[in-house]
């Protein structure tokens, strides 16, 4: 047992020191070269990272405070640099997709500040841009993606399983009480009857008519070409632009110089990361991912709560 606790000792103070040289170092804010980095309210351009799985989680929900592309996050992000006078937000989005409602929050923040029409909104994919990644891009006057990006996704998925069987088959027996007739549709326990799969596919397909009409509006792009590209198809970057759902191909160096060119800034533009993460906010995630492994914890165990997805 002594052992045990001097070796995850040893594990924890390692990963606090690579996670703060990391930090350091200025992992926070890679691949900065084409830009000056800026103080508070001196930013022309404020990146906003959208990072990893979109939810509506909260600062602190997970066990040491990370909330990775947490929308009450993203907001209070563009908010920040809205307040400080920014000319542009750069979104820079790397993202499978998330649940629809984090998704459609910060898009219709990120079109509140693009119909205002003080602030340009671009957006630079990266590894991946797509379904709710991508419900986020639509809001954007430009998008740059990279040749590779997979991007698109287009479309809303309700996963549900049925354990019945293999109850039955291990002698476990299930009893719920419920108010009314449709309050355990979700129940894993009992086969789905076919009035509910109508009533949850009225579900999916309204959260599905809602995204089409966002791309719709920000894309400005008619619903009869979007429609047979939104069957949940991925698309590649280049196969985007050929079909107008990016306009144009590069990284993230000129994603900075087209922002700069919308927007008129002359020279080297001055970029602040709003989504930096701090000292603790980058230390605790990796930290917690290292406990958890220790404690036999599944580090995505909150994320089965979320059924109805645009992430496949």
């Amino acid at each position: 047992m002594r052992v045990d606790r001097i070796l995850a000792l040893t594990l924890i103070v390692a990963t606090i020191v690579a996670a703060a040289t990391a930090w350091w170092t200025g992992d926070r804010d890679r691949g900065m070269p084409a830009a000056d980095l800026s103080e508070p309210g001196e930013a022309e351009i404020a990146m906003i990272d959208v990072y990893g799985a979109i939810s509506d989680a909260k600062p602190g929900e997970d066990v040491f405070g990370s909330s990775g592309a947490g929308a009450i996050r993203l907001i209070r992000a563009i908010r920040e640099a809205e307040a400080d006078g920014v000319k542009a937000l750069l979104m820079r989005i790397n993202s499978p997709g998330g649940t629809a409602a984090a998704s459609q929050m910060v898009y219709n923040e990120l079109m509140r500040v693009r119909k205002a029409g003080k602030i340009k909104v671009v957006t630079t994919m990266g590894d991946m841009a797509a379904s709710g990644g991508y419900y986020i891009a639509a809001a954007s006057d430009h998008i740059v993606a990279n040749p590779a990006t997979t991007t698109g996704s287009i479309g809303v998925i309700l996963h549900l399983q049925n354990v019945e069987k293999l109850f039955d088959k291990i002698g476990v027996d299930t009893t719920t009480i419920k108010s009314g007739p449709r309050k355990d549709i979700l129940s894993p326990f009992r086969p789905m009857a076919p009035d509910e799969r109508t009533l949850l596919q009225g579900l999916v397909d309204d959260t599905y008519r809602q995204f089409l009409e966002a791309i719709v509006a920000g894309r400005k792009m008619p619903v009869e070409k979007l429609r047979p590209l939104a069957d949940g198809r991925v698309f590649t970057g280049e196969q985007a632009l050929k079909v107008g759902l990016v306009d144009s191909l590069g990284n993230y160096e000129d994603a900075i110089l087209k922002t700069a060119s919308l927007t008129g800034i002359k020279g080297k533009p001055k970029v602040r990361n709003y989504t930096s993460e701090s000292l603790f906010e980058g230390l605790f995630p990796k930290l917690e991912s290292k406990l958890s492994s220790l404690l036999g914890a599944s580090a995505g165990a909150s994320w089965n709560k979320l059924p109805l997805t645009l992430l496949e």
